[in-house]
């Protein structure tokens, strides 16, 4: 039951980063160059309590090395990545048969 709940969120997660390259994309034809939408703006837009929350929570010197870095990636980079992690660790394991 859990690892189908772990799945569906991945799925729903992959799904997200589908729209978030599509969005990207439209915005590339329209401004005719390459437009990535980062993941720290992205954050920042929709939920700012949040993300002024989450800022304050961590060290410093942990959210200028690993944080930023992150969060400069293009939202559906880290939505894809986070979502297939999760649909692997949802997935069924196969047992191998046991074969002579």
């Amino acid at each position: 039951m859990i690892t189908f709940l772990i799945r569906s969120i991945g799925l729903w997660i992959v799904a997200g980063a589908i729209v978030g390259v599509v969005i990207d994309g439209m915005k590339t034809i329209a401004s005719g160059k390459l437009m990535l939408t980062p993941l720290g703006t992205v954050w920042s837009d929709l939920a700012p309590a949040s993300f002024a929350a989450a800022k304050a929570a961590v060290p410093a010197v942990v959210w200028d090395s690993l944080f930023r870095l992150i969060l400069a990636l293009p939202n559906w980079a880290v939505l894809f990545a986070v979502g297939l992690a999760l649909v692997a660790i949802g997935s069924r394991r196969r047992r191998a048969a046991f074969v002579l």
